[in-house]
């Protein structure tokens, strides 16, 4: 374990002058007398996809939640672009959160909407002013961008599992982010439909070149989408390294992830 922590702490010293997008310092988070995160120290570097794996309750949709501002830390730095986001005024936070998409472990679609209006509502959101000629030719293209221009004029509850995750990709890169959070994108879904959003997220990535973290239990969808993976115990991060380097590692605990 240490020597995985000395490499993710070097790692992190020889980045801070390097060509990041994120970074996080002694980030910590507790709820009451539990402690779900530790001192964690990580970077995101520009176009690389991050998995984080780890047992239920370790920590990890805590750290991402952390990252989009849906749950505060109790202290540490959070570097986005450059800047300590914990330091920001609510006017350039707001600007910053627009570069992050998010895609939600249910993806989080509105029911009573078609996949047109889901599509259109954070464009309409964003921005006060945007023609509706703009609107449907960013809508299509979202789509096209997911496979599935077809389905624009569908209600979700129409929508098989696979297909209401790709419409949540759509709506989240409608707004052109930099970086990508991923809650569990393959949950749920049969083997053959969990390969295909590993793929999108793959094809995403280069289309993008979005700098992504992807929280999984899923070791096939690790195994097709990191550059990196990083493994969480009782909210630290213990191990990093690529697929290979931790499905050799000597650690038992970080081996049975792969086995």
């Amino acid at each position: 374990m240490t020597s995985n922590l000395t490499s993710i702490k070097t790692k992190l010293e020889e980045t801070q002058n390097g060509h990041f997008v994120l970074r996080m310092e002694h980030i910590n988070k507790s709820f009451g007398n539990n402690t779900v995160l530790r001192d964690i120290n990580l970077i995101i570097n520009k176009g690389e996809n991050l998995v984080i794996l780890g047992k239920s309750g370790t920590g990890k949709s805590v750290l991402i939640k952390c990252i989009v501002g849906l749950i505060e830390p109790d202290d540490g730095k959070l570097i986005i672009f450059g800047r300590n986001i914990f330091e920001l005024r609510e006017k350039d936070l707001i600007e910053v959160r627009k570069k992050i998409g998010f895609l939600f472990q249910s993806s989080a679609l509105y029911d009573s909407m078609t996949v047109r209006e889901n599509l259109e509502f954070p464009l309409k959101r964003q921005f006060d002013k945007i023609p509706k000629e703009n609107i449907n030719m960013l809508v299509k293209e979202a789509l096209q961008n997911v496979g599935l221009a077809e389905a624009i004029d569908i209600m979700p509850s129409e929508l098989s599992g696979g297909m209401r995750k790709r419409v949540g990709l759509a709506r989240t890169l409608i707004l052109k982010p930099e970086i990508m959070l991923y809650d569990e994108p393959t949950t749920g879904l049969d083997p053959i439909t969990s390969k295909e959003i590993s793929n999108l997220i793959l094809e995403v990535q280069k289309k993008f070149n979005t700098s992504s973290i992807i929280i999984t239990h899923d070791i096939e969808c690790a195994r097709l989408t990191a550059n990196r993976i990083i493994v969480m115990k009782d909210g630290v991060c213990c191990a990093e390294g690529t697929y290979t380097d931790l499905e050799n590692s000597p650690d038992v605990f970080v081996r049975a992830f792969f086995e």
